[in-house]
């Protein structure tokens, strides 16, 4: 009960100063009650001035005008009347009101430090919320893998099973056929020379594909002088046309061949060029999207915002962000200002088209493109002059792969946006969009 009485003493500022007045009468009634009759020196009323002077400006280093004004307000009160009470020679009461102007400054530097101390946890709790909710989308997408990766190994261990149900029957076929091992030997021995000799005849068959080229060449050739001749009379051209009909056969033949020939070959490498193919065209976009010209302006880390200004318009970032998450676009929307303006770039096939568009235009494209499901990627926050500014990153697929060999193909969106407080709120003044449509997922 002591302990919880003398918190709320310390947590009322009011009784703070009330109680603080009344312990320095005490020494002066003292005073009062001495050879001076009341009389105070003004070397003392001038120390305790200068003491109420010093703890004043050290409250208002810490910016105690805005973040505690009444008791800010107080002491530079006190302090004034504590002048006039010295200049009107009234040294009991200057010297009582310097002190309580001393109390109030204190009181006040007091209580703007724990205001931005304050400021400052809130910010860090707000920065590890936005973490705590990018590691729980993480958690929830890894919890998704390991549920598939448990049905894969379920299924994996069905498959086990039935393969050793196998071995034990194939074990039992092999102590049955125990006499007849030799013979096995046997026939592993000539399926390895025949492996040997498909390998030979592969080798072989590369060599004829690099032929075949030149070979239809040929036979194109011999095809043209044909042709020609069977413009001309008699024998030699019906010879010509019965020559140029088994030239056409055997092109026909030979590209067949070629052909069956050149996809056997290249099916093996078909994986790396796909590889291949997908780094070219990430390098590409990333590549072109660096030669553009910077859309926003010159970012320096430098800000005049206060703690507290960027813990809002942090917050104000996040509210925006979930709400176009959640598809509350109405909501979405409010955070624009009335005159902003937005840069719109759309990449297709490395041609880009640039565009500004204004409120009425923004808001009829944010409700076209929440029409579709966007997965976001990534949301990132930067602080620059008198600006909060956003980075949100959303991918969709347009074109799933087909197999293999082929490409998935994605929109990119990448918007780019930049608060400012207006009054006691954050709006958007600018937007940049960039839209990569129909390239691999960066």
């Amino acid at each position: 009960m002591k302990r919880l009485t003398v918190l709320r003493w310390r947590s009322n500022p009011i009784l703070n100063r009330t109680l603080m007045a009344w312990l320095l009468l005490i020494p002066l009634a003292f005073v009062g009650c001495g050879g001076q009759l009341g009389k105070i020196e003004p070397p003392v009323v001038d120390t305790a001035i200068a003491e109420a002077e010093a703890a004043i400006a050290a409250a208002r280093d810490v910016d105690a005008a805005s973040l505690a004004p009444e008791a800010f307000q107080a002491a530079n009160a006190n302090l004034e009347a504590a002048r006039t009470a010295l200049t009107e020679k009234r040294g009991v009461d200057a010297l009582r009101l310097a002190h309580q102007a001393s109390a109030d400054a204190k009181i006040a530097h007091r209580h703007a430090v724990n205001v931005a101390k304050s400021a400052e946890l809130n910010a860090a709790i707000l920065q590890k919320e936005s973490s705590v909710k990018e590691l729980h989308q993480r958690l929830t997408a890894v919890e998704e893998r390991v549920s598939q990766k448990q049905s894969e190994v379920q299924e994996a261990w069905r498959e086990s099973e039935k393969l050793q149900e196998r071995i034990q029957e194939l074990q039992i076929e092999n102590n049955e056929l125990g006499n007849t091992r030799e013979a096995f030997g046997k026939q592993i021995s000539d399926l390895s020379n025949i492996l040997e000799d498909t390998q030979v005849r592969a080798r072989r068959a590369e060599e004829e594909i690099r032929n075949y080229g030149t070979e239809l060449s040929k036979l194109r050739r011999k095809l043209e002088v044909a042709d020609k001749i069977a413009k001309e009379e008699g024998y030699q051209k019906r010879a010509a046309i019965a020559e140029a009909e088994s030239l056409r056969k055997q092109m026909r033949e030979q590209a067949d061949i070629y052909t069956e020939k050149l996809a056997q070959a290249s099916q093996q490498d078909v994986a790396a060029k796909h590889a291949e193919f997908i780094a070219k065209q990430a390098d590409a976009s990333r590549a072109y999207e660096a030669s553009q010209p910077a859309l926003s302006p010159l970012k320096t880390g430098r800000t005049s915002l206060s703690t507290q200004q960027i813990a809002a318009g942090k917050a104000a970032l996040n509210s925006w962000s979930d709400a176009w998450q959640s598809g509350n676009l109405n909501t979405h929307l409010a955070y624009y200002d009335p005159n902003v303006v937005a840069d719109k770039v759309v990449v297709l096939e490395s041609k880009e088209n640039r565009s500004k568009i204004d409120r009425p235009q923004l808001e009829s494209d944010l409700r076209q493109m929440s029409a579709h499901t966007w997965r976001q990627v990534k949301f990132d926050t930067e602080v620059e002059s008198e600006s909060v500014i956003g980075i949100l990153q959303l991918s969709r697929l347009v074109h799933p792969a087909a197999d293999e060999n082929d490409t998935a193909l994605h929109d990119v969106w990448i918007r780019e946006i930049w608060m400012h407080q207006v009054g006691n709120s954050w709006k958007i003044h600018h937007e940049i969009w960039k839209i990569f449509e129909r390239v691999p997922d960066l």
